[in-house]
């Protein structure tokens, strides 16, 4: 039976979508699934090296792969081409890792998993003094000494502490140093990450101040609390 007239948009839409799921036509990412298992919750300790084999499968056979993360422990990397997670965590916490796999028509598949880093060397076993070595109306100089009190050789570390007033990091020297509100975090240079015991290492910054340049009294190497 053949009927005069024009389809309306809804009706044209609808017949369009019966295609696509029938696999006459085209859908987002060419229409394939992708798959990645979750590895599961990881763990892991500052300073020792980590790693992981993310693993993913594609409905259409031939497909390339390309693995993708986000949220990884400060120190870890994917390969893309691979899916091999690994590296040597620099940072204590629980990070909630996200891997993507895409393939060749843009089609994706992703899972999540947490993974924590536990400290390393400090357990207790270290010691932080900060010392201004100059200030003046709106900005200082400060020096920090991390000093390893305990047994166990301190691999890589992280340093965190909080200012006690209006501080704001402008540039620092022998660490990489990062700011959120008044939360610090300062990471080992490529070549003082290494602290035998009974040694010690510097770093310092510059910053500025408007109201209060009191110095901060507690810090945290590694995640654990440093006298």
């Amino acid at each position: 039976m053949m009927t005069s007239g024009y389809p309306t948009d809804a009706a044209d839409n609808a017949v369009q979508a019966n295609i696509v799921a029938a696999g006459y036509g085209s859908a987002s990412g060419g229409g394939n699934t992708v798959t990645v298992t979750n590895p599961g919750s990881r763990t892991g300790t500052v300073g020792t090296g980590a790693s992981v084999q993310i693993s993913a499968s594609d409905s259409a056979g031939g497909q390339t792969l390309t693995f993708s993360a986000s949220s990884l422990p400060p120190g870890l990397s994917i390969n893309s081409a691979t899916g091999l997670i690994s590296g040597t965590p620099t940072a204590a916490g629980t990070f909630a890792v996200t891997v993507t796999v895409t393939d060749a028509t843009g089609a994706s598949g992703s899972a999540t998993f947490t993974w924590t880093i536990t400290g390393s060397g400090g357990g207790g076993s270290c010691h932080v003094s900060y010392a201004r070595s100059s200030e003046w109306p709106g900005g200082f100089v400060a020096n920090i000494t991390i000093s390893n009190t305990g047994t166990a050789v301190i691999n890589a570390w992280t340093l965190t502490f909080t200012f006690p007033g209006d501080q704001k990091v402008t540039n620092a020297w022998n660490a990489t140093v990062t700011q959120s509100g008044a939360n610090v975090t300062a990471t080992n240079a490529s070549y003082d990450g290494t602290i035998s015991p009974g040694a010690s290492t510097s770093m310092g910054f510059q910053g500025t101040w408007a109201a209060n340049d009191t110095s901060p009294t507690s810090f945290t190497l590694n995640g654990t609390t440093c006298t």
